[in-house]
């Protein structure tokens, strides 16, 4: 009994590593592809260019292709998801 408990709760735990491996981490793409170019002021800036979650996409997809880094679209989205979160809160 005590030994199914211990592989149950190896298993487990693998499956949780293994999910948290697949996602991708917009902010840490920000802070080293993104910040090399500007720094954060440009997402609060009063006379931003960014206005919708499309804007957004847009730039970052720019940005992207003008810098080539060859973001996946998982990275592309996670990068807009993350930005959207943290300073725009576009809906």
């Amino acid at each position: 009994m005590k030994r199914s408990a211990i592989v149950l709760a190896a298993v487990l735990g693998l499956g949780s590593l293994a999910a948290t491996a697949g996602e991708v981490d917009g902010k840490a793409l920000v802070e080293k592809d993104c910040q090399g170019c500007h720094d954060n002021r440009i997402y609060t800036r009063p006379n931003r260019i960014i206005h919708s979650l499309p804007d957004l996409e847009n730039r970052v997809r720019f940005c992207e292709t003008q810098n080539g880094k060859h973001w996946s679209e998982a990275q592309i989205e996670a990068v807009v998801q993350y930005l959207n979160r943290a300073y725009y809160r576009f809906r």
